[in-house]
C-alpha cells in the first residue's frame, strides 16, 4: 500500500491508465470479432467497416502505451488474414 503522497498519486494515475487501457483493448477485441463474424456471414462490406474501426483502435493503442508496436502489427495482420481467408473460402 502506498504511504507517501507521491506514491499515492502514482497509484491513482496507474489505476486510471489501467482502466483506459482495458477499455481500449476491449474495443479492439469487440470490433475484431464483429469483423470476423460479418465476414463469416458473407457481409464483406460490413466486415471491412469493422476491420477499419479495429485497425484504428489498434493504431491508437500502439501510439500510446496500451499495446507494443509489434503486437499491434501482428493483430492487424492476423485480422486481415482471417477476413481474407474467409472471403476466399466463401468465393
Amino acid at each position: 500500500m502506498a504511504r507517501n503522497p507521491s506514491a499515492m498519486k502514482y497509484k491513482r494515475q496507474s489505476d486510471v491508465r489501467r482502466l483506459k487501457n482495458r477499455a481500449t483493448k476491449s474495443m479492439i477485441r469487440t470490433f475484431s470479432k464483429k469483423a470476423i463474424e460479418s465476414a463469416e456471414s458473407g457481409d464483406m462490406d460490413e466486415a471491412r467497416k469493422h476491420q477499419k474501426v479495429a485497425v484504428s483502435f489498434i493504431d491508437k493503442a500502439a501510439k500510446g502505451s496500451a499495446l507494443h508496436k509489434n503486437t499491434a502489427a501482428r493483430k492487424k495482420s492476423r485480422l486481415a488474414q482471417s477476413i481474407k481467408r474467409i472471403d476466399l473460402a466463401s468465393a
